[in-house]
C-alpha cells in the first residue's frame, strides 16, 4: 500500500479511514460467520430440524439485505457517517442481547439487528471509503474492508475451535459487539465525506473535510448539482450509468452464487460430507480455509493498486473453477485431502478476486449524484443471493447431494470468467472524475477506466447538472 509517491501529510487520514474500514469489516466477517461453528451446539440446545437452521442462519442475511437497500437512501439524505452510527447502535443492541444469553426468539432478533448493522455499513463504508481515500491509494484502501471480513471470519473460526466446548454460545457470538464499538472511535476520528457534501452544497464544510482528508488536489472545482429522485431516473438514462448498475449488481450475483456463502456458513458440514470426522477435525480444516481466506486477501490488497482490478478478476475466476472441480471429483470418489486442496484454491482465488474487488468497482463506477443508490442496489442484490443461498444450501446438499450441488457453483464460476474478461474495465488509479466523465459520456462499461480527452470529461460533468434538472 505503501509507495513511492507516499507522503507523509496523507499517512493521517489514510490511516483513519483505513482504521474506520477495518472495523466494519471484522464485524462483517465475524457476524456472518460465528454462526458456522456453533450451529451445532445451539440446533441441540434448542431441537433445531434442517429448515430451522437455514432460518437462524439466513435471519441474519434476509437483515442484512434490508439494511443495504435502506442504506442508499439514508446516507443520501442524512450524510454516510449518520448512517455508519446507525449501523452501529444496531450492531450494539443485537449484540447486547446475545450476551444476555437469549431464547430462541430473542437469539432471532438478535440476529436480525446484528444483519441490519452489517448490511447497512457493508453498503456505506466502502463507498466513504471510496470517496475519502486519495485515488492512488484508493483501490487498497476499500480493498481492506474485504481483508478485515476475512480477519473477522478466521477470528470467529478460531473462537469456535479453541472455545465451543469451555464457553457458552451466546458469550461466543457476543464478542462481535468489540468491533463494532471500535467501529465508533474510528468514525470519530474523520469528517463527512466531501463529495457528500459537495453534492448537498455544503462548501464550508466541504473545504473543511477536505483539507482534513488531504483531497483538496482531487476535488473538481465544480461540484454536481444536488439530486433529486426523479432525476435519479433521468441520470440512469443517460450514458453508461444503467450499463454499471448491471455490472455491479452481476458482480456481487456471482460472487454470491459462486458458493462462498453456503461454504463459509456450513464449511463443518461440507468437511463431513467430504470424510472428515465431526468436531475438531472439521472444524481445523474449518480453521485452515479461513486462515487461507486472510493470507490470500493480503496478496489481493497489495495486488489491487498494482496489478489492477481486471486481470484479478479474471485469472482468480479461473483458479476458482479449477478448485471447485477438485472438490466435485473428491466427493465422488471420498478423496478428502484432494478435496481440502480444492477448497484452499477455491477460497484463495475468490479472496483475490470475486472477494474484495465487486466493492471497490461499485465504489468506483457509479456517477456521484446516484453513488448512493447505485451501491444500495448493488449491495443489497448481493445479500438477496447471499440469503437464498443460505436458506437453500443444506437442501439442496441433502436433495441432490454434495458433487452436483459444487458443480452449481462451478457453472457460476465458470460465468464469472466469462462475464469478467468480456465487460470489467480497469479502474486501477484512475480519479473518480474521469470514471464518471466516462461513464456519463456514454463509453463502453468495458472501457471506463480509459482517460477521454480533456474537452469530452469538461463536456461530460458539466451536462450531468442538466440530466438531473
Amino acid at each position: 500500500m505503501i509507495g513511492k509517491n507516499w507522503k507523509i501529510d496523507n499517512i493521517g487520514p489514510t490511516v483513519r479511514i483505513s482504521i474506520l474500514v477495518s472495523c466494519f469489516g471484522l464485524s462483517f466477517g465475524f457476524g456472518t460467520a460465528s454462526i458456522a461453528g456453533l450451529l451445532d451446539v445451539i440446533r441441540d440446545q434448542f431441537g433445531l430440524s434442517i429448515h430451522d437452521e437455514q432460518a437462524l442462519v439466513a435471519s441474519l442475511v434476509v437483515a442484512c439485505f434490508v439494511g443495504a437497500a435502506v442504506a442508499g437512501p439514508v446516507s443520501a439524505v442524512y450524510g454516510r457517517r449518520r448512517a455508519i452510527f446507525l449501523a452501529i447502535v444496531l450492531g450494539v443492541t443485537g449484540y447486547a442481547i446475545m450476551l444476555g444469553g437469549p431464547g430462541l426468539v430473542e437469539l432471532f432478533v438478535a440476529r436480525v439487528l446484528v444483519g441490519l448493522s452489517i448490511g447497512l455499513s457493508s453498503m456505506v463504508v466502502p463507498m466513504y471509503a471510496a470517496e475519502t481515500t486519495i485515488a492512488r491509494h484508493r483501490g487498497a484502501v476499500v480493498a481492506l474492508f474485504q481483508l478485515a471480513v476475512t480477519s473477522g471470519i478466521l477470528g470467529a473460526y478460531g473462537v469456535s475451535l479453541a472455545f465451543v466446548a469451555t464457553v457458552p454460545w451466546h458469550i461466543l457470538l457476543g464478542i462481535g459487539i468489540i468491533p463494532v464499538g471500535c467501529g465508533l472511535l474510528g468514525l470519530l476520528l474523520l469528517p463527512e465525506s466531501p463529495r457528500w457534501l459537495a453534492v448537498k452544497g455544503d462548501r464550508v464544510t466541504l473545504d473543511r473535510a477536505a483539507h482534513a482528508l488531504g483531497l483538496h488536489a482531487e476535488l473538481p472545482v465544480s461540484q454536481p448539482a444536488p439530486v433529486s429522485s426523479q432525476s435519479t431516473f433521468s441520470l440512469l438514462r443517460r450514458g453508461s450509468t444503467m450499463a454499471v448498475l448491471v455490472l455491479c449488481s452481476l458482480l456481487f450475483v456471482l460472487q454470491n452464487l459462486s458458493g462462498i456463502d453456503g461454504i463459509l456458513y456450513y464449511a463443518p458440514r461440507i468437511f463431513r460430507g467430504l470424510g472428515f470426522s465431526a468436531g475438531t477435525a472439521a472444524m481445523a480444516a474449518t480453521f485452515g480455509l479461513g486462515l487461507i481466506n486472510f493470507l490470500a486477501t493480503l496478496v489481493a490488497l497489495v495486488l489491487v493498486d498494482r496489478t489492477g482490478r481486471r486481470p484479478l478478476l479474471i485469472w482468480g475466476s479461473a483458479a476458482m473453477v479449477l478448485g471447485l472441480a477438485a472438490v466435485v471429483v473428491a466427493a465422488i470418489f471420498d478423496w478428502s485431502w484432494l478435496g481440502l486442496v480444492g477448497l484452499a484454491l477455491y477460497i484463495a482465488a475468490f479472496a483475490v478476486s470475486l472477494g474484495p474487488l465487486p466493492y471497490v468497482l461499485m465504489s468506483e463506477l457509479f456517477p456521484a449524484a446516484i453513488r448512493e443508490q447505485g451501491v444500495a442496489t448493488a449491495s443489497a442484490t448481493s445479500w438477496l443471493f447471499n440469503a437464498l443461498v443460505a436458506f437453500t444450501f443444506l437442501s439442496m446438499v441433502d436433495t441432490v447431494g454434495l458433487p452436483a450441488s459444487i458443480g452449481a457453483f462451478l457453472a457460476i464460476c465458470l460465468l464469472s470468467l466469462i462475464i469478467c474478461a468480456l465487460f470489467v474495465p480497469e479502474t486501477r488509479a484512475v480519479r473518480l472524475e474521469v470514471i464518471e466523465a466516462n461513464v456519463l459520456s456514454g463509453q463502453r462499461v468495458r472501457r471506463l477506466g480509459l482517460p477521454l480527452p480533456v474537452a469530452a470529461q469538461q463536456n461530460a460533468i458539466s451536462v450531468a447538472p442538466q440530466a438531473m434538472a
